[in-house]
């Protein structure tokens, strides 16, 4: 089999719906197959979507394991040569998914390709970018921080705002809503790393991809749309508190050496935290 198309779903089978639907009416030409991991414990509309979808396969876990483990739980039964790594509230353009796997499998030097990300109305989403360093926990594409200085060189670094985002790069890392990855290169890394529950788990993958001495690249001739929740929905305590705890265990990863840089970021990411959490409860 040519590809398997592998998404976590968490209570989101509407937009789910649609992400499956964009599947099935742009890829041409290719055998591929879909696989659902269902983490929702108990979301009824999914019975509805197999129906319509008889052809995809649907995992349904008795509790939220993580997004992590999710995709290396589909990985695993997965039959395709190359995977695509897709988020529920994703939708293909036309000819997404077949130029994307096109030129990876006509360069072997690539481990993992990514498409253009944009927002519903358009706007561009900054899906490919450097590597988190330790200002980044403090300017971020959320972060209070970015939004007042929005032209600090921080930011613009992190997210690559120099460049247009029309040329095909070699990158660092590329946002996992949309990612596909060679089967032989994910195995050899070990998968994603399940200590991530939600969150940087992408970072991780291109970074031990890159040590693998393959490719990241960015390809902005596919385009995927990524509809993000927006900053005034709640976001439960439990997320907020692992995706710094998946903060911590990277950077612990990473640069496992260097205990004074590693020390003066965890503080940082806790202050980070602990301002979410505030925030989070003042909502």
């Amino acid at each position: 089999m040519d590809l398997s198309c592998i998404i976590v779903n968490y209570y989101n089978s509407g937009p789910l719906k649609d992400c499956l639907e964009s599947i099935y009416k742009t890829v041409h030409g290719i055998d591929f197959e879909i696989i659902v991991v269902d983490n929702s414990e108990d979301d009824p509309s999914l019975q509805t979507l197999k129906g319509l979808y008889p052809k995809a396969q649907f995992i349904s876990n008795p509790s939220n394991v993580g997004f992590s483990k999710a995709n290396n739980q589909a990985a695993k039964i997965a039959r395709g040569d190359v995977f695509i790594f897709l988020n529920p509230d994703t939708i293909l353009s036309d000819q997404a998914i077949n130029s994307m796997k096109n030129y990876f499998c006509s360069h072997a030097e690539i481990g993992a390709l990514g498409p253009k990300v944009v927002d519903p109305d358009g706007s561009l989403q900054y899906s490919c970018r450097h590597y988190p360093t330790l200002w980044t926990g403090l300017f971020n594409r959320y972060s209070i921080l970015s939004r007042l200085f929005p032209k600090n060189r921080f930011t613009s670094q992190y997210l690559m705002l120099d460049f247009d985002h029309n040329e095909i790069l070699q990158v660092d890392w590329l946002s996992g809503c949309c990612l596909m990855v060679s089967k032989n290169v994910f195995e050899k890394v070990g998968g994603f790393d399940e200590n991530y529950f939600l969150f940087n788990e992408d970072i991780d993958l291109c970074h031990m991809i890159n040590q693998a001495g393959k490719e990241v690249i960015y390809f902005p001739e596919a385009n995927v749309t990524h509809q993000v929740s927006t900053s005034n929905s709640k976001t439960s305590t439990k997320v907020i508190v692992q995706r710094h705890l998946g903060m911590m265990h990277y950077f612990k990863k990473h640069h496992r050496g260097n205990f004074l840089i590693r020390g003066t970021i965890n503080f940082f990411i806790l202050i980070r935290g602990l301002t979410q959490l505030l925030i989070n409860f003042i909502k």
